[in-house]
């Protein structure tokens, strides 16, 4: 007869026990990680944001092939204003003494001659369409410009509302307006009417990388609003 015997230890409830405790551990943390998505969710998309300049703004989510009417109508009225205003005298400023400023000599455009300010609004043309219509500006611009004594302006009578197109990432807005052409000592001027139908469509945002080039700098800043100018066509009246 043995005074004592050895009993084997049973593993199995405490294995089951500790399998348990975690098992509820990760229950609970995907229970909170849940909890917080559905917070995130449910709360509101931020509608104010300040830029680098400390500038603050007004923003709400959109798509990226979308953009708000307001923003494109505003994009074609500062582009086609861009490339219709051609004025070749400097403006004077603090940075630019009197003595250092200079008439502007332009750019050239197939036979004509084009402002600076236009050459740079036109990236805001897609890439088939801009030379071939800065060439058409260029016809179209007074050599008289480029020495001062004639200017023009687009006066803008009506912008329409934008309207998307079928199938596409683009719209048409209509613009009616006069290109005013001011010459010699004439303030009346000469306007001429220039009735157009604007197709737009949405563009990925350039970014510009840390060592940028003066171009590369003019043309973000024409097409830093996603969109771009690729047709322009007569304004028929009473086309929807």
């Amino acid at each position: 007869m043995k005074l004592l015997e050895k009993k084997e230890l049973n593993l199995t409830p405490i294995f089951l026990i500790g399998n348990v405790v975690i098992l509820t551990f990760l229950l609970l943390i995907e229970l909170v990680n849940f909890l917080g998505l559905v917070k995130i969710a449910n709360s509101k998309a931020p509608t104010l944001v300040e830029l680098s300049d400390g500038e603050s703004i007004r923003v709400y989510p959109i798509s990226s092939d979308e953009r708000s009417p307001e923003a494109i109508t505003y994009f074609v009225g500062q582009t086609m204003t861009g490339l219709l205003s051609w004025n070749a005298v400097p403006q004077n400023d603090a940075e630019s003494p009197l003595e250092k400023l200079k008439l502007d000599t332009g750019v050239q455009a197939g036979q004509g001659r084009i402002t600076t300010k236009t050459w740079a609004t036109g990236f805001a043309l897609s890439e088939d369409f801009r030379a071939p219509f800065l060439e058409q500006i260029g016809k179209l611009t007074p050599a008289d410009v480029f020495q001062g004594s004639t200017q023009s302006i687009l006066k803008v009578s009506f912008l329409g509302e934008p309207r998307k197109l079928k199938e596409s990432r683009g719209w048409t807005v209509d613009l009616i307006a006069e290109l005013i052409i001011f010459k010699g000592g004439n303030v009346i001027g000469e306007p001429i009417a220039f009735n157009k139908t604007i197709f737009i469509k949405a563009v990925d945002t350039p970014k510009l990388s840390k060592q940028y080039s003066d171009i590369q700098k003019i043309a973000y800043q024409a097409r830093k609003a996603g969109l771009e100018i690729y047709k322009i066509q007569d304004f028929e009246l009473g086309e929807k």
